[in-house]
């Protein structure tokens, strides 16, 4: 099942942008930490740092991203409601003798 955001991209497409984002940040802070010229002890330290800020992060752009689908849902169901109360109001006055 894919849940459509209110722009029109699927879940499922959004979730795999972020994964690659988040393995190429991996990926990369990885293989510099292998090659800088630094002791093991700095390198972990080094490696911590950067963990850390890369969750940190990750964390952020999926709070954001679910806070704007959580938004976007709770409009539509506010204009479903609308909708609904609206329709319900034009069959009372319709069916009044």
């Amino acid at each position: 099942m894919k849940l459509i955001h209110q722009n029109g991209i699927t879940l499922n497409t959004t979730m795999k942008v972020v994964g690659a984002f988040l393995l190429g940040t991996a990926i990369g802070t990885a293989t510099g930490l292998l090659v800088a010229p630094s002791s093991g002890g700095a390198t972990r330290k080094q490696l911590k740092k950067k963990t850390k800020k890369y969750s940190q992060e990750a964390l952020d752009m999926a709070t954001d991203y679910l806070d704007s689908l959580r938004k976007g849902y709770n409009k539509k169901v506010d204009r479903y409601a609308g909708n609904g109360k609206t329709a319900i109001d034009s069959l009372k006055e319709n069916i009044k003798l």
